[in-house]
């Protein structure tokens, strides 16, 4: 989740000590005809970035109640439904499937969570974006989501143009549904489709055939009363550049206002793992191919008017603004509620755990506090700075030597090897990644991190 715009800055003039980096040459591209194959052998994080020291327990609650008192400025708000109608090998998130009575119970704790925002957060607004997250959310009772965005609005004013996304899967987007959800308050709609594919899907635990996703989302998209957002992956098991191309092919054809492309991650011990162990379902495709699956997606993309948002987001139109996830990315303030939620205020981060049943407890109890806190490291302005920026695809190096009194001569070295090896350019102190950079650019990013913010590799 995220930071505020008026989070204080390091001032101009005060340089930054040299970090202590544990293995610089790690982040050298190998030279190399093929840079989207081979530049690095792994990547390094799935998000970048760095932290600080953690708090937990009565520590963590009267730090939390401190950063809510602290006068604020414009914000996001973050709520997670851990719940879904089933489980895709693929999938990390925790998920349950709620019954009526369950839900409609969680959504009655983060109410009273967001009650509770209200009476102890000092003034602080507009709320610019609202992210419903999971889970899968859109498994949820409409009339639940909506008390919940009601409850929301009396703890912050809303800005008028505010993006207010619900998270889900396709089959829940009935007509019934449809309408109940923008009746709620509901202007984006962001759909896991994954892949259309059948075949692909029904090896990964989709419930729907890929005809009957792209029938469904075609509908939702033809009602043009909210910007239609989906996910596709590449990397999954049977996939080819084939099926992965006609995927775009058909995003394109629905008449969505948006797309995203992610890179599947396999998490160790998971499911899909395991599967592709047991020889239940193909391997997934190696990291050293993928990269032929990113190209695809941003040169097709950018030929159907698609532009570029982010290194994995993509619009059409003006409707689509992608406006949550730089919001994070950047670590703006963002309040948050609901079991698995995290938010940022001030710097630091908030998280909730994941277990429904134990959230719901606690809310009754009255106990309203973050599992733990982390507190921002040192040069968290510097480093939010840095992911940010990044991950739109260009640094403003000007910007870096100014606004942070940084020496961008520490960054010659990887600056020199990354232009050989073709993944970045740089003009007028202005340094664009390449199609190689950008699938490769949470390892340029976490570079950057680790090399000029001080602390992060202590």
């Amino acid at each position: 989740m995220t930071r505020t715009d008026n989070q204080s800055s390091m001032p101009q003039g005060i340089p930054f000590p040299k970090p202590k980096v544990r293995d610089p040459d790690r982040y050298l591209a190998r030279p190399g005809p093929d840079p989207l194959s081979a530049a690095f052998p792994e990547k390094f994080a799935i998000h970048p970035g760095q932290a600080g020291g953690t708090l937990t327990g009565p520590e963590a609650a009267e730090a939390y109640q401190e950063l809510l008192e602290a006068p604020g400025g414009p914000c996001a708000f973050y709520v997670h439904m851990p719940f879904c109608k089933g489980r895709c090998l693929f999938c990390g998130f925790a998920g349950k499937t709620p019954s009526r009575e369950s839900g409609s119970a969680y959504c009655s704790s983060v109410v009273r969570e967001i009650e509770y925002l209200a009476s102890a957060t000092a003034p602080r607004g507009p709320v610019r974006t609202v992210y419903f997250g999971g889970g899968t959310p859109s498994c949820m009772e409409p009339a639940d989501l909506a008390s919940v965005l009601r409850a929301m609005r009396s703890c912050a004013p809303f800005a008028n143009d505010a993006e207010i996304t619900l998270e889900g899967a396709i089959r829940d987007f009935t007509p019934a549904n449809v309408e109940g959800f923008l009746a709620a308050g509901f202007n984006r709609f962001s759909i896991g489709i994954q892949t259309f594919d059948t075949g692909v899907r029904r090896s990964m635990g989709r419930a729907s055939e890929g005809e009957e996703a792209l029938r469904r989302l075609s509908d939702l998209a033809s009602t043009n009363m909210a910007a239609v957002i989906i996910d596709l992956i590449y990397g999954l098991p049977g996939q080819t550049l084939e099926i992965f191309s006609r995927d775009l092919d058909l995003a394109s054809e629905a008449g969505l206002d948006g797309l995203d492309t992610y890179q599947l991650n396999v998490f160790p011990g998971g499911d899909l793992a395991r599967a592709a162990q047991d020889g239940r379902v193909r391997p997934p495709i190696p990291l050293s191919e993928q990269g032929r699956y990113y190209a695809l997606a941003y040169r097709r993309l950018g030929r159907m008017r698609f532009r570029s948002l982010s290194l994995s987001h993509y619009g059409r139109g003006t409707r689509e603004r992608n406006f949550y996830n730089p919001w994070a990315k950047r670590r703006q303030d963002c309040l948050a509620a609901g079991a698995g939620a995290g938010g940022f205020l001030g710097g630091w981060a908030s998280y909730r755990m994941p277990d429904p049943d134990k959230y719901v407890s606690a809310v009754a109890s009255g106990d309203f506090s973050p599992d733990f806190l982390t507190r921002p490291s040192p040069s968290d302005a510097l480093a939010s700075f840095l992911v940010g920026e990044m991950d739109e695809g260009t640094l403003d190096l000007r910007a870096l030597r100014e606004r942070f009194a940084v020496d961008t001569a520490l960054l010659s070295r990887l600056l020199d090897n990354w232009q050989e090896t073709g993944l970045v350019e740089i003009e007028d102190d202005l340094l664009s990644l390449t199609v190689p950079g950008r699938f490769w650019g949470v390892n340029l990013a976490q570079a950057f991190v680790d090399t000029l913010a001080v602390g992060s590799l202590e």
